[in-house]
């Protein structure tokens, strides 16, 4: 399986002291980190939900329909 990578070139904003205060991205890599992020977050919400929740196997499911 290929990994994703990402890479990242951040710009910072800078105040008068030195210190980063803001960064600028290039609008693909933020819509890929959006992206990523929002994946990851369904990902967990997901696992949290089958954790708790009693599922039925889709293959025995619907043998049990195909009795009916």
């Amino acid at each position: 399986m290929k990994k994703n990578t990402l890479k990242i070139e951040p710009r910072y904003i800078i105040d008068s002291s030195g210190n980063r205060k803001e960064v600028i991205l290039d609008i693909s890599t933020f819509e890929k980190m959006l992206e990523y992020l929002e994946d990851s977050y369904f990902a967990k919400e997901a696992e949290q939900i089958l954790k708790e929740e009693d599922f039925v196997d889709f293959e025995e499911a619907n043998k049990d329909i195909v009795k009916k």
